[in-house]
């Protein structure tokens, strides 16, 4: 009996990973640390329509980092 050859998944190229590991790490990281500042941003009040702009503008880019940095690490 041969030994079979153990297939590893991570080690595997991905054919839908185009974007470069830097961009990856910070996109990430953005993803980790962008709900820190809508937090304070919400701490602070949302008084004016510009704040609630800068609120949105920020749960966008979080969601579009959790998007490009989600196989990051992996």
């Amino acid at each position: 009996m041969s030994p079979s050859t153990p297939t590893n998944e991570r080690n595997a190229p991905r054919s839908g990973s185009s974007l470069p590991a830097a961009i990856k790490a910070g996109a990430f990281w953005a993803a980790v640390l962008l709900p820190f500042c809508s937090l304070a941003l919400l701490l602070g009040g949302l008084g004016t329509p510009a704040e609630y702009v800068v609120f949105v503008g920020l749960v966008v880019t979080n969601v579009l980092a959790l998007i490009a940095g989600h196989d990051y690490g992996r």
